[in-house]
C-alpha cells in the first residue's frame, strides 16, 4: 500500500464515476479538499468492516473484493468491483461504521472522499442528489435480486449466474481472470470450495466452460443462461 503522488485531482481526472460529470467546478474543488489517493497491492484490505466510515471509496484503477466477514472465518462476497465505482454503504449514513470489508484482488488505485465535504456536495447539488440516490438504488435491487437467486436455486443455477455476471459484468470477455479464485467464486455463490469446484468441473465435461489452470474460459453463453433461468 501506498500514497499514489501522481493522482490528479477530482476536476481534471479521466477516470472519476459518471456520477460526478454533473459537479460544477467549485463543487468538484470541494469533493478533492482532503482527498486523498492509494494505490494497494493483491491481497491489501482498503476497507475493514466494523471501522469508521469517515471517507467515500471511488475505485479508480484495478479490481477489488466486496464481502462480509461471518461467523468461523465464513464470508460471503457481495461483489467484485472493478471502475469506476464509489462505494459508500448504509452504514457510512447511519451508524458511521463499514458494513463490510474490501480487499484489492489485483493492483487497485483507491481514492478516498471526506464524507463530511460529500454530503455538503450532495446538499449543494440536488442532480448530484438524485443521482446518487439513483445509484444506491440500483445497488439495493440488484442485492435483493441476489438474495433471491441464492436462496431460490440450485448449486448449477447459482453457478451459471456467477459466470455470466463475471464474463459480463466483470471482464467483459469470455475469460475470468485468474485474479477471481474457486474460493472467491465458491464465497459468492454461497458454496463450500469442493462443491463449487465439482460444478465447474461438471460444467467443462459438458462442453460449457473450460478450466486453464486458474482461469475460466466460457464456451456456452446459451446453455449456462438456460440453467441460470432453470435455476
Amino acid at each position: 500500500m501506498k500514497t499514489d503522488k501522481d493522482c490528479k485531482g477530482c476536476d481534471d481526472c479521466n477516470s472519476r464515476s459518471p456520477l460526478f460529470n454533473s459537479l460544477v467546478d467549485e463543487e468538484l474543488k470541494l469533493l478533492n479538499k482532503d482527498r486523498y489517493s492509494v494505490r494497494f497491492n493483491e491481497g491489501e484490505i482498503i476497507l475493514k468492516q466494523g471501522t469508521r466510515a469517515d471517507y467515500l471509496v471511488s475505485v479508480i484503477e484495478g479490481l477489488a473484493k466486496m464481502y462480509i466477514e461471518g461467523d468461523y472465518n465464513k464470508n460471503l462476497v457481495l461483489d467484485f468491483v472493478k471502475p469506476p465505482k464509489i462505494l459508500g454503504g448504509p452504514g457510512a449514513h447511519l451508524n458511521g461504521k463499514h458494513r463490510y470489508s474490501l480487499v484489492a484482488i489485483k493492483e487497485t488505485l483507491v481514492c478516498f472522499l471526506d464524507m463530511g465535504n460529500f454530503r455538503k456536495v450532495l446538499a449543494s447539488s440536488s442532480t448530484f442528489a438524485e443521482q446518487f440516490l439513483i445509484h444506491c438504488s440500483g445497488n439495493y435491487l440488484s442485492a435483493l435480486d441476489r438474495m433471491v437467486a441464492i436462496s431460490q436455486k440450485q448449486m448449477h443455477g447459482r453457478m451459471a449466474d456467477a459466470l455470466i455476471y463475471l464474463s459480463k459484468n466483470i471482464y467483459d470477455s469470455q475469460s475470468i481472470g485468474e485474479e477471481i479464485s474457486r474460493m472467491d467464486i465458491a464465497e459468492y455463490t454461497c458454496m463450500s470450495k469442493d462443491s463449487a469446484i465439482r460444478v465447474l468441473k461438471e460444467f467443462e465435461r459438458d462442453q460449457i466452460v473450460t478450466l486453464q489452470r486458474k482461469q475460466i474460459e466460457v464456451l456456452d453463453f446459451n446453455k449456462l443462461y438456460e440453467i441460470a433461468d432453470k435455476g
